[in-house]
């Protein structure tokens, strides 16, 4: 993404107003300083389940793998991205990553971060 880019492209202002929603709800919950040492993330994306699905599909996809976009690698990247600065120092810190993208029946993301190793904190 280019810097002039992101004010005329429709996909890299819905990729700048995700990674801003999210740091929005984080800095809402954040620890006071940012981790320096190296960390394990957990992650789990509540995808939204279509409303065109009938009633009965809609309960049974809950918790069930979603598989459409967005992929799981781009949501992940705006997550960690967002998260530099208020959670971690830089994503380079993060040492294990676990990600899911299953369908939810209230869309959002837990992430659960664990410091790893010697320094663990």
């Amino acid at each position: 993404m280019t810097n002039r880019g992101k004010f005329v492209n429709k996909s890299a202002q819905r990729y700048l107003a995700y990674k801003d929603e999210i740091k929005r709800q984080i800095s809402k919950q954040a620890r006071s300083e940012a981790l320096v040492h190296p960390v394990e993330v957990e992650t789990v994306f509540y995808m939204p389940i279509p409303q065109s699905w009938s009633k009965k599909k809609q309960a049974a996809a809950i918790n069930q793998p979603h598989k459409s976009k967005p992929d799981i690698d781009n949501i992940l990247k705006g997550l960690f991205d967002s998260l530099n600065g208020l959670i971690w120092k830089d994503d380079n810190l993060v040492s294990k990553v676990t990600a899911t993208k299953v369908y939810g029946e209230y869309p959002g993301i837990k992430v659960t971060v664990k410091g790893i190793g010697e320094l663990a904190v």
